[in-house]
């Protein structure tokens, strides 16, 4: 199963960081954070909770397609149960 990752999701169908931020009113280096690997600083795709309300409500107010599910990186279902340890880092 490929990796999930909510950000670059989320990202792309807001037209990039800078855009999302702006909605957001966040600075877009906090925003771009979300889809850094954490090696290099970042939450590795995962979009901090406290943001998920506004993407959904913003989503729907641009006739964005955005769901719960997009946000915190739920596979499709693959037939393949998930491996433990798959989300230790």
């Amino acid at each position: 199963m490929p990796p999930v990752d909510p950000a670059a999701t989320v990202l792309a169908r807001f037209g990039g960081a800078g855009p999302l931020a702006q909605l957001l009113r966040l600075d877009r280096s906090a925003v771009h954070r979300w889809a850094l690997p954490k090696h290099r600083g970042g939450s590795g795709g995962l979009i901090p909770a406290r943001h998920h309300q506004r993407l959904l409500a913003l989503a729907a107010a641009q006739g964005i397609a955005l769901s719960p599910a997009d946000l915190v990186g739920t596979p499709t279902a693959t037939g393949d149960p998930p491996r433990a340890g798959a989300d230790d880092g």
